[in-house]
This record gives C-alpha cells, sequence and structure tokens, in this order.
C-alpha cells in the first residue's frame, strides 16, 4: 500500500501522511467521490485472517455504519450480533430484543399482549374466587376456629391453614377446610410438600374433580375419609400425571 492515504469528499482530495508500516483501510461507496482512505494499527495476524474475508469485512463494516447512523438519529440503542461458526465463517444476526428502530420485534410484543391478557384474566378469575361467600377473612376465621387472628395467621405461615392472598383484600380461607368442629385438613402440610408452595396451586387441587378420586373434588374426598387416595392423587399430580 501507498505510504499516503487519500480523502476524497464532494470532489476534494487531501492527503495525509499516515504512521509508515501501519495497515490502511480504503473504504468505496461506488463512486469516485465517495472514498475514504484511513489507517488503523491491526495485528498482523488480525489482518492476514481480515484479508482473507474481504465480503465478510465489507459486510461487517456496512451493517455496523448503518446501527451506528440509525442510534444517532433515533436516539435509541441499536445493534447485532456476529457469530463465527467452526470454520471461521461469520453469520450477523440482529439483536433479539429489540429491531432496528429500537422497538420491541412484532412477534414479542404480541407474545407479551397475550401474556398480559392471561394474567389480567388469572386476576379476575382470583378476584371471582375470593369473593365467594365460602372465602373467609383472617377475623371471621379466626372467630370460626375460636383462636385469635395471630393465631390463625401463625398456622398459615406453617401450612396447617389455606390461606389465599388477595391483595390489597388481605388473606381469604375457605370456609370448607375445617369441619363443624373447627378441625382443618391435617393433610394439609403434605399437599403443600407435593404441590409446591403456593397456596392456589393447593387450592385449586382441593376444589377440583380428579378421575383419581372417582370424579369428586379432593376437599369432598378428604371429608369423606379418603385422605390416603387424595395424597396418592396429589403425588400422582406432581410428578406429571394427570388425575
Amino acid at each position: 500500500m501507498a505510504p499516503n492515504m487519500t480523502t476524497v469528499a464532494k470532489g476534494r482530495t487531501t492527503k495525509a501522511k499516515r504512521v509508515a508500516g501501519a495497515p490502511a483501510m480504503r473504504l468505496s461507496g461506488g463512486s469516485r467521490h465517495a472514498v475514504l482512505d484511513f489507517a488503523v494499527s491491526i495485528d498482523p495476524v488480525v489482518l492476514k485472517t481480515l484479508s482473507t474475508q474481504p465480503a465478510s469485512v465489507k459486510n461487517l463494516i456496512d451493517r455496523f455504519g448503518k446501527v451506528l447512523a440509525r442510534a444517532q438519529k433515533t436516539g435509541q440503542a441499536s445493534g447485532f450480533t456476529v457469530l463465527i461458526d467452526a470454520e471461521g465463517k461469520p453469520r450477523f444476526e440482529p439483536l433479539s430484543d429489540r429491531t432496528a428502530d429500537g422497538r420491541a420485534p412484532a412477534e414479542d410484543v404480541r407474545l407479551e399482549g397475550a401474556l398480559e391478557a392471561a394474567r389480567e384474566r388469572g386476576r379476575l378469575r382470583s378476584a371471582a374466587i375470593l369473593d365467594q361467600n365460602d372465602m373467609l377473612t383472617a377475623e371471621a376465621f379466626a372467630d370460626r376456629l375460636g383462636v385469635s387472628r395471630m393465631t390463625v395467621n401463625a398456622r398459615r405461615q406453617k401450612r396447617e391453614l389455606l390461606g389465599l392472598d388477595g391483595a390489597k383484600r388481605g388473606f381469604r380461607f375457605p370456609a370448607w377446610q375445617v369441619d363443624e368442629n373447627g378441625k382443618a385438613f391435617d393433610v394439609l402440610p403434605k399437599l403443600f410438600d407435593l404441590l409446591g408452595n403456593n397456596p392456589w396451586t393447593v387450592y385449586r387441587f382441593l376444589a377440583q374433580r380428579h378421575a383419581a378420586l372417582e370424579g369428586v373434588s379432593a376437599k369432598d374426598a378428604l371429608r369423606q375419609g379418603k385422605a390416603t387416595l387424595v395424597l396418592q392423587a396429589a403425588e400422582s399430580l406432581a410428578q406429571g400425571d394427570f388425575a
């Protein structure tokens, strides 16, 4: 390469002396006036590798320039990734979390919209359940058991009682989890161990009907004295079987 680098823009030519021995890079936009020569310091090994991939280097510079211009124009982050396979061939991919103009991809927007709609349906369903007549406040449930509210909350935290979080409404306690004598289902701690630490999961299991329980709900099966069968159904569900 020549010891001088030449910059041609808008019909004007300027010359600048570059450091001896520094490799030069020449960028051209296809017009005799759109040419840019400049010197950069590149490791010989890197330069040798790049010299075998002119098309990839061009593609990289072209993409980088467009991304840089776009970021400056929109004021938003933009970019792409370069993946190199075992043979040294690069593959260029846009960033997965943003489109070229900095917005989330349409597919991600649709997915997030669907998830938010599902969450809203879940919130509405939860609110409807908590509004049922058999859902008691901590105070009402404590009166039913003949204990203090502090005792109710302590037993809830130990998973001896089932309490559902109603956000601003506070916890609600299904009245059917205790019998006429105020005794709660004694299998509740085991159900939490089998089904996880989410009270709503335990509630759904107790409220739903199960084929393994001859089509009756788990809570009704417990009232019928079928605690062993209920625990077996819960264990089967926890292992991924459909009850």
